[in-house]
C-alpha cells in the first residue's frame, strides 16, 4: 500500500504563496494546533499516533460520516467552492492564484470554477419580435 507523501515542493512557482485565511480558519487552526498530538513536522491534522494523515483514509471516514447527507461532497467540492466564490467575486485570475495556478484562470475555469446553468433575463435586449 502506498503511504502518502509530505512533498516540500510544489508543481510550479506559483505554488508558493502565502494565503490570507478568514479568522474562523485561523481559530479553528489554532485550536487544533493547542490539542494535537506532539510530531516531528508539527502537523495539525493528524492520526490518533500523530503520524502523516493517509488521504485514502480521509476520504472513508468522509464516506462515513452520519446518513447521507454529505455524500455528494468530495475534498474537491471544496476547492471547486473557493475557487467559484473568488471567481464571482474578483474574477479567474483571482481565483487561479489562491490555487497556486500560473496560467491566469485557464485551469481554475476548466476544473474549478463552475459555470452558471441559469443565466441572466436578456428579453428586453432582444426586444419583442411581433414589434
Amino acid at each position: 500500500m502506498l503511504r502518502p507523501i509530505r512533498r516540500e515542493w510544489t508543481k510550479t512557482q506559483a505554488g508558493y504563496r502565502s494565503v490570507a485565511l478568514p479568522q474562523f480558519v485561523v481559530e479553528t487552526l489554532r485550536r487544533r494546533a493547542a490539542n494535537a498530538i506532539s510530531n516531528p513536522l508539527d502537523l495539525v491534522f493528524t492520526t490518533r499516533n500523530g503520524s502523516i494523515y493517509d488521504p485514502l483514509s480521509f476520504r472513508r471516514s468522509w464516506r462515513s460520516a452520519p446518513g447521507n447527507t454529505f455524500a455528494w461532497v468530495t475534498p474537491k467540492t471544496f476547492r471547486k467552492s473557493v475557487a467559484t466564490l473568488i471567481a464571482n467575486e474578483h474574477g479567474a485570475g483571482r481565483a487561479a492564484q489562491q490555487r497556486g495556478h500560473t496560467d491566469h484562470g485557464l485551469i481554475a475555469q476548466r476544473h474549478y470554477i463552475d459555470a452558471p446553468s441559469k443565466v441572466e433575463n436578456f428579453t428586453g435586449t432582444l426586444g419583442d419580435p411581433t414589434r
